[in-house]
């Protein structure tokens, strides 16, 4: 009896040092995009249609996939720069493999270079960026503020 006790305490001891149960999902997606003036009713019947504003309070309406090409689980490590003068920041992230093979294909295709990329987090379109260059291990995600940088760190960290 005796040393059933010194457990149940010991027991308590430990559970109550644990850590809360932090939440280990980031909505954080990147989604193949096309403006809508190039929407193509057979190709993109399945996309959906956004509306975003710009700094200059002009609405441009994108169609977007449905399914993303990234998530927030495709990435191992970030580099994340200072503040902009928007303050966001710019940051840099390293792929893993699946995601590595996946955009490397879709970066091959020369047409998939210019269309725009949409950045989303949460119900939030950050940016809508052209890849530019053939991806490689690395991808740079423009727009996310200091929060949701930090969100991304935490989750790559403790996932």
């Amino acid at each position: 009896m005796k040393y059933l006790k010194f457990l149940l305490l010991i027991f308590t001891s430990f559970s109550a040092c644990t850590e809360r149960p932090i939440s280990n999902s980031l909505n954080l997606q990147i989604h193949e995009a096309r403006f809508l003036a190039d929407f193509d009713r057979e190709v993109f019947s399945e996309w959906d249609t956004v509306q975003v504003q710009n700094k200059n309070n002009n609405v441009t309406t994108y169609i977007v996939s449905s399914s993303p090409l990234l998530t927030a689980w495709n990435f191992l490590a970030l580099n994340a720069s200072q503040k902009q003068t928007d303050n966001t920041q710019i940051v840099t992230v390293r792929l893993n493999a699946f995601a590595e093979k996946k955009m490397r294909n879709f970066s091959q295709i020369s047409g998939n270079l210019k269309v725009p990329l949409g950045l989303r987090v949460g119900d939030r379109w950050i940016n809508f960026s052209p890849l530019l260059n053939p991806v490689t291990d690395r991808m740079t995600l423009r727009g996310l503020n200091e929060s949701e940088v930090a969100a991304l760190q935490h989750y790559i960290k403790n996932r």
